[in-house]
């Protein structure tokens, strides 16, 4: 049986592995689209040179200005840069850190950039966690919201609750995710909130 230090190392070490792993998906997506610029530009020097000396032509590729495209798109994409596109925009000040989580009473974190109430992908649901037994639910939100909310108990369930939360946030079949702060454990919201940062919920 593990010890309480144990779950606290173990919690620590899943939250810095799954940004670690965000970040490293960005890098490997820029240097795959660099690589594919590398090879165009080559390509369009090879068929100048092939062309001003009579030479037989190289095969056909992707050209240079699509690659350049890409890569920009693939850097455009770091969420430092679209954080600091998207306060350009907004006219507040731009922030070099991660997304700040906006705070609502009773205490909840909500990782989301958009108004729960108004679903960002249609049919997508509306997911509440935390600890939620002996808790009155209903009244707590508008009654046309009941049928696309759904609520996860952590104390009840524990970190089994979460299930394949993170991978249906990432294939886009949940609108908005609310944590309801300082009464559910980081353990086992951290693949949430790392899901809902990488798929923009």
């Amino acid at each position: 049986m593990s010890s309480a230090f144990e779950d606290v190392v173990e919690s620590v070490r899943a939250a810095l592995n799954a940004k670690r792993g965000e970040a490293a998906g960005r890098v490997a997506a820029i240097e795959a689209a660099l690589r594919g610029y590398e090879r165009a530009v080559e390509l369009e020097i090879a068929e100048a040179f092939a062309a001003e000396h009579g030479l037989k032509l190289p095969a056909h590729g992707e050209r240079a200005l699509d690659a350049a495209r890409k890569l920009a798109k693939a850097v455009a994409a770091l969420p430092e840069l679209a954080n600091a596109a998207r306060a350009v925009s907004s006219g507040a000040p731009a922030s070099s850190g991660a997304p700040t989580s906006k705070r609502a009473e009773p205490a909840t974190e909500v990782a989301t950039e958009t108004d729960p109430a108004k679903p960002r992908h249609a049919g997508g649901k509306l997911v509440i966690i935390g600890a939620l037994s002996g808790r009155e639910k209903s009244g707590s939100l508008p009654a046309e919201l009941d049928a696309e909310v759904e609520w996860i108990d952590t104390e009840r369930d524990g970190v089994h609750a979460i299930g394949n939360l993170p991978q249906r946030i990432r294939q886009g079949r949940v609108t908005a995710v609310v944590i309801l702060d300082r009464i559910v454990s980081h353990k086992h919201t951290e693949p949430v909130v790392a899901a809902a940062r990488e798929a923009r919920v």
